[in-house]
């Protein structure tokens, strides 16, 4: 995908992630998803329970995403996401790129 940074201001460090926001997150995620959801303190139970219950390997993401949104205890703003994800090795640049993105205040628009 090529990106195009867009300000969007509703879109800061201290605002909770939106839906659209983590489907976006979820987007760029790849292979390494499960392992993204154990740094994020989710079980294996957890990640096979999400993925028994969605066919749809975005959509696994995604519930993947909102189940640490429901549990944090931070404010799960794009800040606290990219923080328990510094550690994920092979975590993809553009996810990386597009957590900085919503952080600083400018959500990378996708080309489809």
């Amino acid at each position: 995908m090529n990106y195009h940074g867009v300000h969007f201001p509703d879109t800061n460090r201290g605002q909770a992630l939106s839906g659209k926001q983590l489907l976006q997150v979820a987007e760029t995620l790849g292979q390494e998803w499960g392992r993204v959801g154990v740094y994020l303190d989710l079980s294996t139970t957890d990640l096979d329970d999400i993925k028994a219950g969605e066919a749809d390997v975005t959509m696994q993401k995604l519930k993947m995403l909102e189940l640490w949104q429901r549990r944090t205890t931070s404010e799960a703003t794009a800040q606290d996401l990219l923080t328990g994800l510094e550690a994920v090795i092979d975590l993809p640049v553009k996810t990386r790129q597009l957590l900085r993105d919503m952080i600083n205040g400018t959500l990378t628009q996708p080309d489809r």
